[in-house]
């Protein structure tokens, strides 16, 4: 039996980190601690065919191992690139591309955060 017409026709999967990190920007020379949540979504036609899109535990440690290397780390020299929230976007798309050649990514967003956990504002690059 087929959809009701009208009915969704594609689905999101999202997946979601942390990364703490010092940076410098022109115009803030003094390097500081940002955190940034890093969402992936990944898109699919619906209904799927099996019982998910992906499955999230492993999204979720691929998305944390991809992380892992830029952690505590100095962005500006982790990334060889201006380390803006456009940029680590960038960065990790490229780095998820490369080794998952064969995902439906469909976006990847960078949420800038000050100390207390406040967004401050996002960055979203998508296919």
């Amino acid at each position: 039996m087929g959809m009701p017409e009208g009915s969704p026709s594609r689905i999101s999967l999202a997946v979601y980190a942390e990364l703490k990190a010092r940076h410098s920007l022109s115009g803030f020379e003094v390097p500081h601690v940002h955190v940034w949540e890093i969402g992936l979504r990944f898109d699919a036609d619906f209904p799927i065919p099996g019982d998910r899109v992906l499955d999230l535990p492993v999204l979720q440690r691929a998305l944390n191992d991809l992380l892992s290397d830029l952690e505590n780390t100095y962005l500006n020299e982790t990334l060889g690139m201006s380390p803006t929230s456009e940029n680590l976007c960038g960065w990790i798309w490229s780095k998820w591309q490369s080794k998952n050649p064969f995902s439906s990514l469909a976006c990847v967003e960078a949420t800038l955060r000050d100390p207390s956990g406040r967004a401050m504002g996002k960055a979203t690059l998508r296919a």
